[in-house]
């Protein structure tokens, strides 16, 4: 990760790195042929970052949202973005 992040900056990166990692990426292929995520999984990765506070991460606290501020918020889509090439 970036060691010039503040340490929140830096939790929230890794946090995702893992949740993409485990969440996301085992479900990619099988996504990509048939083009669509299945409802089953929708449900299942919500109710996951749901879990870990990256649901809504746009949206105000006050709402059930994560609140990020504007780079932080980058950061997290950056890193949501990304995808192991294989």
């Amino acid at each position: 990760m970036n060691c010039n992040l503040p340490a929140e900056q830096d939790m929230i990166v890794r946090s995702l790195w893992a949740f993409r990692e485990q969440e996301l990426e085992p479900h990619e292929a099988e996504v990509d042929r048939s083009g669509e995520v299945p409802d089953e999984l929708d449900q299942h990765i919500k109710q996951k970052a749901l879990e870990v506070g990256f649901y809504a991460p746009n949206l105000p606290q006050e709402i059930g949202g994560g609140g990020l501020d504007y780079k932080t918020l980058a950061l997290f889509e950056r890193e949501l973005g990304k995808r192991r090439i294989s």
